[in-house]
């Protein structure tokens, strides 16, 4: 439970420093340093939450940490309520209950700190499948508005989806193995030592270069779209990239009822993503009234 509750402070940190970061950008084309300022902090934030969902997977398994990033959206949504004063109607508020009911129910049956098998080929042909599918799929619709800042968006989430499966191969007797630090039996058993061994093995340099590229990637897409409609796609993704990945690279096993979390989450996601786009569609409608 506790590598849910982890996972869910990291997502939330990330898609409410995402918006913050938008925030920034349109802030910076009035008063420069105010909005520098703010971007500056809300990339903090995003960096910050890369090491929250570290300690999640460390503690939990990879698939059932990336269902979580539905949670983020649902922060956002509570967020873009209080702190931006958007109005939240019946549908936001009962998609944002689904999301929490399912992340509890994932929690429920969680196990700990599964048993898995590391699986670096089928992780490493993934990764380059959907980066190649992506990069073609940028080239093709990069001149397309929406439609590319939806493509770029869904890039940047999958980049950020494999952080977490890199994350538990950092974590793995395998990535501890390849730590550039060689210590002793009784140093390496320790918590410092296990702490060592993780963030200096090769995979600890992988997750962190794509939370990163994530990042920088995440910039291309508000320039074609609003961040608001961005994110559900970059959540989308930040899902099913883990889950997906977890089962075939790293061969977890899910709770059948885990799995009904996972899609209750993914429903929940469908709402906010409907909430998201009609309010988009009103801004516009009331900016040519006016």
């Amino acid at each position: 439970m506790l590598s849910i509750l982890f996972a869910c402070l990291g997502y939330s940190l990330l898609n409410i420093s995402q918006a913050v970061q938008k925030i920034g950008l349109a802030r910076a084309k009035e008063k420069r340093i105010q909005g520098a300022v703010i971007w500056i902090a809300a990339t903090v934030g995003t960096l910050a939450s890369s090491f929250l969902v570290f300690a999640a997977v460390a503690l939990g398994s990879a698939s059932l940490v990336g269902a979580m990033a539905a949670t983020g959206l649902a922060a956002l949504a509570v967020f873009s309520h209080f702190v931006m004063k958007e109005r939240v109607g019946v549908k936001e508020i009962a998609a944002v209950a689904v999301i929490i009911l399912a992340a509890a129910l994932i929690g429920l049956f969680s196990t700990g700190n599964p048993v898995f098998r590391v699986r670096l080929d089928w992780l490493f042909i993934m990764l380059s499948v959907v980066v190649t599918v992506s990069a073609v799929c940028w080239l093709v619709f990069g001149k397309k508005g929406f439609i590319a800042g939806v493509v770029i968006g869904v890039f940047s989430g999958s980049l950020g989806g494999f952080v977490p499966l890199f994350q538990k191969v950092a974590t793995s007797d395998f990535g501890k193995s390849l730590s550039v630090f060689s210590l002793g039996p009784e140093a390496a058993n320790g918590p410092w030592g296990r702490i060592l061994s993780m963030f200096s093995n090769p995979f600890t340099v992988v997750w962190i270069l794509l939370s990163l590229v994530s990042m920088l990637v995440l910039q291309f897409a508000y320039k074609k779209a609003d961040a608001i409609r961005i994110i559900p796609f970059f959540t989308a993704s930040c899902i099913v990239i883990p889950v997906v990945g977890g089962v075939l690279c790293l061969e977890e096993r899910l709770h059948p009822l885990q799995w009904v979390g996972v899609a209750l989450i993914l429903g929940g996601l469908i709402l906010l993503t409907v909430r998201y786009r009609k309010a988009t569609e009103t801004q516009r409608t009331q900016r040519r009234k006016g």
